[in-house]
């Protein structure tokens, strides 16, 4: 990861947002939200455009774990057909 330290940025997005550019498009990771009526954790992560604005979402999961709710987020393949690990190498953690 580009700009940073990945286990750093795990750590970080776990409990807050963080964002990414990837192969030119800026991806916002809104970070693990626990609803304490449903008893599950949920991650989301979406793709905003040059201008700032909410393009579309590219991830929304929900779990009943705090590690299996990032365990999907890391390993579905929501960047161009990559996991997270997958095109890491490629990531610029940017501020949002």
């Amino acid at each position: 990861m580009k700009c940073g330290n990945v286990n750093d940025f795990i750590y970080h997005t776990t409990f807050e947002e963080c964002a990414v550019i990837y192969r030119g498009e800026k991806y916002f990771f809104h970070g693990l939200i626990f609803d304490k009526e449903k008893n599950e954790y949920s991650y989301i992560i979406d793709i905003w455009d040059k201008n700032g604005n909410f393009a579309r979402t590219v991830f929304s999961q929900t779990a009943t774990t705090a590690d299996k709710c990032m365990e999907l987020a890391q390993n579905k393949p929501i960047f161009d057909g990559k996991s997270f690990w997958e095109a890491e190498p490629e990531m610029e953690w940017v501020e949002w």
